[in-house]
């Protein structure tokens, strides 16, 4: 989803407010979702409440090459991410919204299905790759015509 042209004016606006960046981190290990946002109390968007948490993100990139990247730099002092991290053994897959703070509602843009890749951390913070699944190497066709899949062939 693109961002949407009225959050463009207002990021370059003197009497905007600064929008919010919404992560949701789901796993099926995980019991529940972790929600967060980069600001400094708790907001409700859609119904979900995420909580205030410090983090850094780089949404993903627009290269022709290759997938979209992104990286997420997350807080670890309280533990609660590290933890959760540690318990899952596949890559947990994360949603990247942005909302503006006076209608949290609104989505603005939306970056859906990313995995959690090359985890690090340590006491202070979580480091993370974010990548989009690279549908470039999959094969195409995904079968072959041949007599076994296609009795008809011959």
């Amino acid at each position: 989803m693109p961002i949407s042209d009225a959050l463009k004016e207002d990021a370059f606006s003197q009497e905007s407010d600064l929008p919010l960046v919404l992560i949701l981190i789901e796993h099926d290990d995980l019991s529940t979702p972790i929600r967060c946002v980069n600001n400094k109390v708790d907001i409700t968007s859609n119904g979900e409440i995420f909580t205030a948490f410090p983090f850094e993100i780089i949404l993903p990139d627009a290269n022709e090459d290759s997938p979209p990247r992104a990286k997420l730099r997350i807080n670890n002092v309280s533990r609660e991410i590290g933890q959760a991290i540690r318990t899952v053994m596949t890559p947990p897959s994360l949603t990247i919204q942005v909302v503006r703070q006076d209608t949290p509602d609104v989505v603005e843009a939306e970056f859906v299905g990313m995995s959690l890749t090359n985890v690090t951390y340590d006491s202070l913070v979580v480091e993370a790759d974010l990548m989009f699944e690279d549908l470039t190497r999959e094969p195409y066709p995904s079968l072959r015509f041949n007599p076994s899949y296609f009795r008809g062939i011959i």
